[in-house]
């Protein structure tokens, strides 16, 4: 008795099928990559679209009253046109600068011009020049705390964190800002919060709404915001070699945080 057998070496064809295994993989991904963009498209021109014609229509008004009624307006309802017409334009250069950031960001060309920022000099400067917030409460407790961030970006931080809580809380609720320093973490890294006592975030989205476009539910102030600001934080925080997230407040409310490493 004897056994008779044949073997054949299919090496080439194992690689053959990893690379047509590996090619579908890329395809796929590629597809999926596409879909968001294109997903990511629409938002961005639905964005554009509704963001920025609301200032556009008021600017329009506003300059066409000035032509048609130059001579029959008074100086107070004159000076408010005028007035119009820059803080909406103020609003669109804004809009357009958080767009361009985004787009900066997602390709990865904005890196962080550090200083010895003292951010109990900076956000009560921040909260001046924001607009939106007569009539609101909040509260600063910072002491004298230096560390080593970009000025511009943290501003921006502050910013948008600040009028996020003003866009999704009640006029009487008391929005909070301090900072200090963060433990368990880097020499000289800081911890920045901004804290309100409104509806808080929901656990699902809790990660959602660091993400580019992903709008909260109308608030009291408006309607919802364009979905960039949040973002922005998180990308700024990043680039800080950071990172921002929420948490809930004890009692009721939201805490937003940002963690912001020395550079």
């Amino acid at each position: 008795m004897h056994l008779q057998g044949l073997m054949f070496d299919i090496t080439e064809r194992k690689e053959a099928e990893e690379r047509i295994r590996l090619a579908l993989e890329r395809e796929q991904a590629a597809n999926q990559r596409l879909a968001e963009l294109d997903g990511l498209k629409n938002t961005l021109l639905h964005t554009v679209s509704h963001d920025l014609r609301t200032p556009l229509t008021a600017i329009h008004a506003a300059a066409g009253t000035l032509i048609d009624l130059n001579d029959r307006l008074t100086d107070a309802e004159r000076s408010d046109l005028f007035t119009t017409l820059l803080t909406r334009s103020d609003r669109m250069e804004e809009l357009l600068s958080d767009l361009l950031d985004l787009d900066r960001l997602d390709r990865g060309v904005v890196e962080p011009r550090r200083d010895l920022v003292d951010l109990a000099e900076l956000v009560p400067a921040v909260l001046a020049h924001c607009d939106g917030l007569e009539g609101r409460t909040i509260e600063v407790d910072i002491p004298p705390l230096e560390a080593s961030l970009d000025r511009t970006k943290t501003e921006r931080i502050v910013e948008n964190l600040v009028m996020n809580a003003v866009r999704y809380t009640d006029s009487q609720v008391p929005i909070r800002v301090h900072a200090e320093r963060a433990e368990g973490e880097a020499t000289g890294a800081v911890l920045l919060t901004v804290e309100d006592e409104g509806p808080g975030v929901a656990d699902e989205v809790k990660d959602e709404i660091f993400e580019p476009f992903r709008r909260g539910p109308v608030g009291e102030r408006g309607p919802a915001g364009t979905g960039i600001g949040l973002s922005l934080v998180s990308s700024f925080a990043q680039m800080h070699g950071g990172r921002a997230w929420v948490e809930d407040r004890p009692g009721g409310g939201a805490l937003f945080r940002v963690l912001l490493p020395p550079g």
